[in-house]
Order: C-alpha cells, then sequence, then structure tokens
C-alpha cells in the first residue's frame, strides 16, 4: 500500500461586496459554525444557469459541508422541492498529490511517502443554478445549513436566508412572424397581421414601434401591426419595420429588424412565402476513397473490394443528373459522390461506411418555418442474391445529440449519440427524366413514401420491400425528403448515410454465387426551411 498522508487546505476570501450573512456566532452553541456570508446574485436570467461566488464561514478551521434546506420567496412563502432538482451546492474532496519518494517525506514508521492526501476545497459551497430551471422573475432566498465535525463531536447551523438571488426575466433572442412577408389591405379596417412569437422569453411585454411610426401602428399588448389611421394610399408600399420588445417587468429593451415584411395594396393578395437553403454544401471532394469533403466526413468500418467509398464520381451512368433548380448558382464545385461496391471482375464482399454530414444547430428556424432536409440518389446496377434480396442498400440516419467521432464500431455498438433509421418516412419520388439511355432527374413521378428498395423489383421478395407497381429503380434517380419535426429540431442535428451490406462471404454475380453490390450515387444533400401557408 502506497503511503502517504493529508494535508488540510481550507479557503479564505475577502470581498468587499454585498453580503448574504446570517446567524451570528454569539446565538450559537461554541464550535458551530457562523457568519456564512454568500455574495448575492442579481440580475440573473429566467431559465440560464447561476453559479455564485465560494462563501465564507467561520467554523475554526474544520471543514464545513453544505445543505440547502430551503428556498423562499420575497413574500416569505415556501418553494416546494420541485425547485431543489434545480440545485445544487458544491462539496470538497480529497486528491492525491504524487510526490517523489527521494523528497525526504516519510511517514511515522520511517517509510518514504509517494503521496500527499490533499483536501480540495476550491467547489466547496458554491451554488450552481442548472440551466433550465423554473425560477420565475423575481427574489429568492436560499436556507442553509453548514455542518462540521471534530472527531466524534458534530456542529451544525442553519443559517436562514443565507443567499439572496434575484432572478430577473428572459428578454427575447427571437422575433417571430409567420409568415415574415404579411399583406396589409388599405381600406379594411379589419387588416392587421398576425401575433408574433417570443420563443422562450417571458411574455410580459409591451410591443413598440421603432421605425414605421407614421404608417404603421402596433398593438403594445398582442404585437400585431396594421396601418395607422393616417395613412394614405397611393400605390403598392414594401415597409420592413423595427419592432421594439420591452419588458414590462424591467423596462429593458430589444430591437428586432428584419422579422416582418408589410406589403401595402388597395385588394387582398397572396403573399411569397420565404424559402431558405440554410446548408447547401458541394460535397466537392477528390479521389475515389476521401476521409470527407465540402460539408461531410467519411467513416469507413469495413473496407470491402470495391472501386470507390463516397469518392468523387467517375463512373459515367451517374453523370446525366440535371441540377435541380434550388441548387445555388455558386455551387460551381457541385460533385455527385459515389460508392462501387464490387470490383472490376463484379466480386462484392461486405462493406460498410458512413458519410456524416455536418451537425447543424436548426433552433434559428424552430418557430416560423417547416423544415426539412433533402437529397437525390441513385442505386445503379444492383443484382438480387440466390433467396432475393438485396445485397446492399443506402440507410439514412438522423440524431439530435450526436457529439462528433465514431458512430459506430465494427460489432454494430453506437457511439456518441443515439441514432434513428429514417428510410421509412423518406418522402420520395423516381425520376422520369432521361438523357439518351441514363436516368437524368426532372420531371420527377408521383410520391410515395419509404426509399424504394434497389434493383428492378421483381423475384421472390424475403425482406417484403419490393414494389414493382412503382417500377424499376435500377439506375434511376431519386429525390427524398424528410420533413423535420419540431420535437427533432435541436442544436446538434446530424443526419449520416450508411452503406450497408446484407451478406457475408463473397458473391460474383453468376448462378454459383449470385448477386452484385452495384453503386449508389449520392448528391446535392441540403436543409430547407420554408414558412407555412397562411
Amino acid at each position: 500500500m502506497k503511503n502517504k498522508t493529508r494535508l488540510l487546505f481550507l479557503l479564505c476570501c475577502w470581498v468587499i461586496v454585498p453580503f448574504s450573512c446570517k446567524e451570528d456566532f454569539r446565538t450559537n452553541p461554541p464550535g458551530a459554525p457562523y457568519d456564512l456570508r454568500y455574495v448575492s446574485v442579481g440580475n440573473a436570467r429566467e431559465g440560464g444557469q447561476i453559479v455564485t461566488a465560494p462563501p465564507t464561514v467561520q467554523t475554526g478551521g474544520l471543514t464545513p459541508k453544505f445543505e440547502l434546506v430551503g428556498i423562499s420567496r420575497s413574500d416569505g412563502s415556501s418553494l416546494d422541492d420541485t425547485y431543489q432538482q434545480y440545485v445544487r451546492i458544491g462539496e470538497s474532496h480529497v486528491v492525491d498529490i504524487p510526490i517523489s519518494p527521494d523528497a525526504g517525506y516519510v511517514d511515522e514508521y520511517g517509510n518514504p511517502l509517494t503521496f500527499f492526501a490533499s483536501e480540495n476545497t476550491a467547489s466547496n459551497g458554491i451554488i450552481t443554478v442548472a440551466a433550465g430551471h423554473t425560477f420565475t422573475a423575481g427574489d429568492y432566498y436560499f436556507d442553509i445549513k453548514v455542518t462540521t465535525q471534530d472527531g466524534a463531536t458534530k456542529y451544525e447551523t442553519v443559517f436562514k436566508k443565507a443567499f439572496h438571488l434575484n432572478v430577473g426575466p428572459l428578454l427575447p433572442t427571437n422575433l417571430v412572424y409567420t409568415p415574415k412577408n404579411q399583406n396589409l389591405v388599405y381600406g379594411q379596417t379589419d387588416s392587421k397581421t398576425s401575433a408574433p412569437l417570443l420563443p422562450s422569453a417571458n411574455p410580459d411585454v409591451t410591443y413598440e414601434l421603432a421605425t414605421e411610426e407614421d404608417k404603421l401602428v402596433i398593438d403594445g399588448k398582442t404585437g400585431e401591426v396594421s396601418l395607422s389611421p393616417n395613412y394614405v394610399y397611393s400605390d403598392y408600399d414594401t415597409l420592413t419595420p423595427v419592432v421594439r420588445v420591452v419588458s414590462n417587468i424591467t423596462g429593458e429593451e430589444v430591437l428586432f429588424d428584419g422579422k416582418l415584411t408589410t406589403i401595402i395594396t388597395d385588394r387582398p393578395e397572396v403573399m411569397p412565402r420565404e424559402t431558405i437553403y440554410l446548408f447547401y454544401p458541394t460535397l466537392r471532394t477528390s479521389g475515389s476513397y476521401p476521409t470527407g469533403g465540402d460539408g461531410f466526413t467519411v467513416q469507413v468500418i469495413q473496407r470491402g473490394i470495391g472501386d470507390d467509398i463516397w469518392g468523387e464520381i467517375d463512373n459515367s451512368s451517374g453523370r446525366a443528373f440535371v441540377a435541380p433548380p434550388e441548387r445555388p448558382r455558386e455551387n460551381t464545385t457541385q460533385t455527385i459522390l459515389e460508392n462501387q461496391l464490387h470490383n472490376g471482375s463484379n466480386a462484392t464482399t461486405p462493406t460498410t461506411s458512413w458519410m456524416v454530414t455536418n451537425t447543424q444547430d436548426l433552433t434559428p428556424f424552430e418557430y416560423g418555418y417547416e423544415l426539412s432536409f433533402d437529397y437525390y440518389y441513385m442505386p445503379h446496377f444492383q443484382t438480387y442474391m440466390a433467396d432475393g434480396r438485396t445485397p446492399a442498400d443506402m440507410e439514412v440516419y438522423i440524431s439530435t445529440d450526436y457529439t462528433g467521432g465514431t458512430i459506430q464500431d465494427a460489432n454494430g455498438n453506437w457511439l456518441n449519440g443515439t441514432w434513428t433509421q429514417v428510410n421509412d418516412v423518406m418522402r420520395c419520388q423516381r425520376s422520369e427524366g432521361t438523357a439518351g439511355s441514363n436516368s437524368a432527374g426532372s420531371p420527377w413521378g408521383p410520391v410515395f413514401i419509404g426509399t424504394p428498395y434497389p434493383g428492378d423489383q421483381k423475384g421472390v421478395d424475403p425482406d417484403g420491400r419490393k414494389r414493382p407497381e412503382l417500377g424499376t429503380f435500377y439506375g434511376k434517380w431519386v429525390k427524398c425528403t424528410y420533413a423535420i419535426p419540431v420535437e427533432q429540431v435541436s442544436t446538434t442535428f446530424t443526419v449520416a448515410f450508411k452503406i450497408a451490406s446484407y451478406f457475408e462471404g463473397e458473391l460474383l454475380n453468376n448462378a454459383s454465387a449470385p448477386g452484385r453490390g452495384g453503386i449508389f450515387f449520392l448528391s446535392d444533400f441540403h436543409y430547407r426551411a420554408v414558412e407555412p401557408e397562411n
């Protein structure tokens, strides 16, 4: 057993600021803790994390232990226990500090010491209120019990209102008018915009106009905007007012520009819906086996013997794809990615790889938009195995908590996030356009749900996924859309594509070992935010 001794480090702190200080030492029994002082926290925010400075307390050199025993409001009423679940008080802990055996320190038996046991009190007594707490605007007082122990003797003191917390209203960080473009009709006294949303903010506010006050008026309670009684219509007019949101609790102001466009006409008109392509990477890469490219990274779990793994397209059958109309004009280097699972002899062995798109923060579009991600892909040259199944497919996964790094190990264990396969709910369309003998994209056929089964859809169907009524998907581009529901909107939304194999051994695409992995092309992955219809 390694020899060690204990050194005690105590925290001393002098701060010239307002303190909460209760329980004069003269009222406490000898040896009991006294004179507990916390720096008051003012103007904290609803829902935001709160961390105090370290407290000071007189204990006669003993290490104190802090415990929250109650919280009250300024009117003296007590909060129930649900509030305490957000509160944590730091503790001291022992850490081992290594020292050289040659330093000359020995224990009582003369053996060299290799460690000092030191008591770290840096976090002791620090109060942390976790983000997402339910303390509303107001003043709160925390009752804290401090305990010390000297041998077999235990001392404790309860300090009433030991810590004062002032919570201010959570000011708005976003103002959402849905839709952004709204029609105000001159001459119609009831013509007004919708009331805006203030996501996550304290709703006790007043709305004001900071610009366009001569032409528009705003309802201070609802935020609805209408034409000023003094407005005189002369022609089609477009106004983008700056809206001021004022907290009724503190008087603090927040200005919002570009959140509302009012289009003034003398008769009702249909307003354009705003569409934002918030992430449209070119997917530019080079070579047949890249580690990534513009907007994505590659993770190879099982190499296989194919000629491409998420590489730059080199097979001519995918080059006929016509750029979709939503592709940004500046994406001049847009690249089609290719996965070729078989080699030049038409042999296929199992392969597993991931194409992981860059994680996106979708929360700015949580309100006022319909969110989706879209992509185009082509399964080509797949032939079925002896039992009628496809040897491989391109699976699609989403995660709202991916932390980066490897998604899945060689044994199929999930790592660094929770992943959900979404192939079965994708909204898809088959390409009906051609360029010579190759699929080209637009025009697109009827919508169907679920990514198609690779191949010509013929023969036995042990997987139960072939849909011959949709026609062949052998060498056909497919347009796919996933509608992102509100509950999946997060700061770490990630889409990943997996090339998965469903066999062992080797396929030769002949009578003795039928089946071929084929090629999977992928292009024009992007996110889309669209204003909903009125």
